[in-house]
């Protein structure tokens, strides 16, 4: 007895240790094998739609996905990008150099207002806009070299991918077989899991994204100058459980109020009314609704805190995290509890 327990205590330490060191291993590619698994599962129902007509063109249909998301998805996020970051560097030199005309007359007018409250209180935006551009050009160096990284994170993502796509099952089966429980308890758990998964990764990018080209060209249509730059801060924001479009168009019919643009202000807040009514109720509740189910407050903090552990992409990452959680407990009601 003694013996045999010795050698669980043996084995426990040793999977332990190796559990360690494989994390820290593929802890550098985390982000990478991650985005690879959020794209195969995106892309897996069209990629096994493919394959009941050809069951023999793994390899091809794989590789077509690829393409696609290549073509269809990174393309266009990087294109954007770097019109966004050229649109916000044209953005901080103007305001540096006194051109930007409506920032100026919000200045004065933030001004006025807040030294009611407190009179020596000064607003000087050119100042901080010279702290940020002295940041790029002081950083400009890590900024490139930075671009040679993504290229080649990129790469390897999509490398990845074609693998979990191809693979996928395979990988999904081996990881079957090492669970202790009956095969109808692993397929309810891993149906809760793969549900609040997907409907967190689906309604994070799907609706994220609607909801930035809907930013995006309403501020191009009603006057807000640096569009894309202020389209994409909004589609955060308005992604945040508890402040949404109203923290976004708000500040944004304000702006046009204090520029004189009334007739583009009345404009813009119907848009966000709409915004408001088919992105944020309909949209959201669709996507969210089907799988994670968690008050928004903690929706928020996983959000939150994903950014602050994981960085930019925690942003995914974060709300991934809490479905997981979610999944476990659902797990800990159906094994344990056998709810």
């Amino acid at each position: 007895m003694e013996k045999k327990r010795l050698e669980i205590v043996s084995f426990l330490v040793l999977c332990t240790l190796i559990l360690i060191l494989t994390f820290l291993v593929f802890k550098p590619f985390l982000n990478i094998l991650v985005l690879a698994a959020i794209l195969s599962l995106l892309f897996r129902p069209l990629y096994k739609r493919m394959l009941r007509h050809h069951k023999n063109g793994s390899n091809f249909f794989a590789i077509v996905i690829v393409l696609i998301s290549l073509v269809f998805l990174i393309i266009p996020i990087l294109f954007f990008g770097v019109q966004i970051l050229g649109q916000m560097q044209n953005f901080f030199t103007l305001i540096q150099n006194g051109q930007g005309q409506h920032m100026q007359e919000i200045q004065e007018s933030a001004q006025s207002v807040i030294r009611n409250f407190f009179p020596t209180f000064t607003l000087n935006i050119s100042y901080y806009a010279s702290m940020v551009l002295n940041f790029i050009s002081s950083n400009l160096g890590l900024f490139l070299s930075q671009a040679v990284y993504i290229f080649f994170e990129i790469f390897f993502i999509l490398f990845t991918f074609f693998f979990f796509l191809r693979d996928g099952d395979k990988i999904f089966s081996s990881l079957i077989a090492l669970s202790p429980f009956e095969k109808e308890q692993n397929r309810e758990v891993l149906t809760s899991m793969h549900r609040a998964i997907t409907s967190v990764i689906r309604g994070t990018l799907f609706v994220g994204l609607i909801r930035w080209v809907l930013f995006t060209v309403g501020f191009y249509l009603f006057g807000i100058q640096d569009f894309m730059v202020w389209g994409s801060i909004a589609a955060i924001i308005g992604a945040i459980p508890g402040l949404g479009t109203p923290f976004v168009i708000v500040p944004a019919v304000i702006y046009l109020v204090l520029s004189g643009s009334m007739f583009y202000a009345i404009g813009l807040g119907i848009f966000g009314v709409l915004i408001m009514v088919f992105v944020d109720n309909m949209l959201s509740a669709y996507f969210f609704g089907k799988g994670l189910d968690a008050p928004p407050i903690f929706i928020l903090f996983s959000i939150l805190g994903g950014v602050l552990f994981f960085g930019p992409l925690g942003f995914i990452f974060g709300p991934i995290v809490l479905s997981l959680c979610i999944s476990i407990i659902e797990m800990y009601k159906i094994l344990i509890l056998k709810r």
